[in-house]
């Protein structure tokens, strides 16, 4: 069999498509800042990996409320593991209740998967929408380092 440029294109997909996709959860918003007519959100989404190969995650791609937001992703999910990552959303204070849609893009795990993405010719995502549970003030979860660490945070002395 010989191999043509529509084999070309098709094997991406292919590869892509084997195994199981990642899970986007959104969880809740907790506003974190007002700043003039703006309000600052720390949107709370939780990914599951299925598989049993790490997963390194690209970026973010939201609509949130009629405002897109695009954010690289710089994190590892465990193999069938699931962490919680804080998004910044940056909505008009007025906004109540609003919903977000998008799509997290991710390496496939493999080595031949890595050289596709790094090429360009297999970008995977997964879609994701929901409407997340407003929360307080003050309930945003603390910032950690990509270890899963708390900072070092040294507070000035009194």
């Amino acid at each position: 069999m010989r191999l043509t440029a529509r084999h070309a294109m098709v094997l991406p997909a292919l590869l892509a498509a084997c195994g199981t996709a990642p899970r986007v959860e959104i969880v809740e918003a907790v506003p974190v800042a007002t700043i003039g007519a703006e309000q600052e959100w720390a949107l709370i989404v939780r990914v599951h990996n299925p598989k049993d190969e790490q997963l390194v995650l690209d970026g973010w791609a939201l609509d949130a409320d009629g405002r897109r937001i695009e954010w690289v992703a710089t994190r590892t999910v465990p193999p069938r593991e699931m962490i919680q990552e804080s998004l910044p959303v940056v909505l008009p204070a007025t906004a109540g209740s609003w919903s977000v849609r998008g799509e997290l893009s991710y390496v496939a795990p493999g080595r031949l998967n890595d050289i596709l993405f790094d090429s360009g010719f297999s970008r995977p995502t997964v879609a994701f929408a929901g409407t997340p549970t407003i929360k307080a003030a003050g309930d945003a979860p603390a910032p950690t380092a990509v270890d899963g660490t708390m900072p070092n945070i040294k507070l000035p002395p009194q």
